[in-house]
């Protein structure tokens, strides 16, 4: 999509960016760390840090190129290697479309079991991500109480956040349970963080709190910044790229302060306003596009890229949604993205069951193209042409049975493909009925790997210890 000139051109302006505006740190133990690794104050605005260009390019020399997130069951840990690509959830909604009714309304403990299981289930959901929160209880312990409930209920790699510091030693304390404890969650986290800096260029005290936390306990982590175009960033795509490479960039200068030997993705997430509402939109030609630009960028640092992607901005099941998802997932899958978020996202700000499954399909549709075209002597199949004629028949061929078991043709278990006569014959359904109705089996028939009940009484007495500091 970007000419290497041009990918050039955002990285040098992103360090013109760090050099002279610098990056607003509103912690000190985190300002403190960066004067002492080469860092300076701003020349005029307190709490502002500025970064001389040597010291970014060495932050992106150290990072590691590739990695593995961990999971319980080691056969689903996610092993980046720059040639595959690995889709997930999303993480984090506050709400969820009612798998009975499809209204909207606040998720709960029970509705992250089901998400989590539910995407333990789907071969294209790579991580346990927590779709929606358990907001059944007190905010301190909405996070915590959504990693219990998932960590119960899919045995893949976890991807969370914590609010805060403190939040981030329940969720370590709750993971050294089951990893037999904390030197062996080091060797092998099965948990990664992540958490959002406000654009433009602000790190909050939280936000460099649970990142060092985090690092010094050995849980990988990577910055998110979600600049909006014409908001929080600058109206131009290519402004709006310069400053989300900002914000990673001098996220990355703080966690080498910590630790530099961990994976890190490199994580962004920048939308576009609309300029008619000043809604942020994700489901647009645009967002395709930073998607793309995005997973050039990571490339040229080596790093593991990590995009947005199955977007729509639809508050209904409509045509205009499967084409948004299609337009925003694609490019960046193509472009070689590593991991791409967006399985269940639904409508403002809530998540969907549903949408979960048919985006697992819509990946496997994209898997497929990914694919591309085997071109060798078999599939030229230039014998097999002589052989069967002119007005021949290559049904009865071993040769098209033999394809058709190595999938050179995708059969979707979820697209209607029916002529229109059998479909009126046995009956229509819309597509979100299907998929509903692939949710309640799955759900009735899928069994994760399940804790050990020492383990989940060990993380219940860790929750009740936890009460007294994070309900103060």
């Amino acid at each position: 999509m970007l000419a290497d000139e041009q990918v050039d051109a955002i990285h040098e302006a992103s360090l013109a960016i760090l050099e002279r505006t610098g990056i607003r740190f509103d912690s000190e133990d985190a300002r403190k760390r960066l004067l002492k690794a080469g860092a300076s104050n701003h020349s005029t605005i307190k709490g502002v840090i500025t970064f001389p260009r040597s010291l970014v390019e060495d932050a992106i020399r150290k990072a590691p190129k590739h990695g593995t997130y961990y999971a319980r069951n080691p056969k689903q840990d996610v092993v980046y290697d720059g040639e595959h690509l690995f889709p997930y959830a999303g993480g984090g909604d506050p709400k969820i479309l009612d798998l009975e009714t499809g209204r909207s309304r606040l998720s709960t403990y029970a509705d992250v079991e089901m998400a989590a299981r539910l995407g333990d289930a789907l071969e294209n959901d790579s991580y346990a991500s927590s779709l929606v929160m358990a907001n059944d209880f007190p905010s301190g312990l909405v996070v915590p109480k959504t990693m219990e409930a998932t960590m119960r209920n899919s045995a893949k790699a976890v991807a969370g956040y914590a609010p805060n510091k403190e939040t981030v030693d329940v969720l370590v304390k709750m993971w050294s349970c089951v990893s037999g404890g904390v030197e062996e969650l080091r060797k092998r986290p099965t948990l990664s963080l992540s958490s959002s800096p406000s654009s433009p260029l602000t790190y909050g005290e939280n936000n460099c709190d649970v990142l060092i936390r985090s690092l010094e306990c050995g849980i990988p982590f990577s910055p998110v910044p979600c600049p909006i175009c014409g908001e929080t960033g600058p109206m131009t795509l290519s402004g709006g790229l310069a400053q989300q490479n900002a914000e990673i960039l001098g996220g990355l200068v703080l966690m080498q302060t910590v630790d530099s030997s961990l994976p890190v993705v490199y994580l962004g997430r920048v939308c576009v306003m609309d300029p008619r509402s000043g809604r942020d939109l994700w489901g647009v030609p645009e967002e395709a596009l930073v998607s793309v630009a995005i997973v050039q960028l990571a490339r040229k640092y080596g790093m593991i890229s990590d995009t947005s992607g199955m977007a729509s901005d639809m508050t209904r099941w409509d045509m205009q949604m499967g084409l948004e998802l299609m337009m925003t997932v694609l490019p960046p899958a193509l472009a070689g993205a590593e991991s791409i978020s967006g399985l269940g996202a639904g409508w403002e700000g809530a998540s969907s069951l549903e949408m979960m499954v048919i985006g697992n399909e819509v990946f496997e549709d994209v898997f497929r193209l990914m694919r591309g075209i085997d071109v060798d002597a078999d599939s030229l199949a230039v014998g097999l042409i002589d052989k069967v004629g002119h007005m021949g028949n290559f049904l009865s061929q071993a040769h098209t049975m033999e394809h058709v078991r190595k999938e050179e043709i995708r059969i979707s278990s979820l697209w209607d493909k029916r002529t229109s006569d059998r479909a009126a014959k046995e009956g229509f359904k819309p597509l979100q009925e299907a998929a509903r109705d692939r949710v309640r089996s799955i759900l009735k028939a899928h069994v994760p790997d399940p804790l050990d009940r020492d383990i989940e009484r060990d993380i219940e007495r860790v929750l009740r210890a936890a009460q007294k500091t994070l309900l103060r």
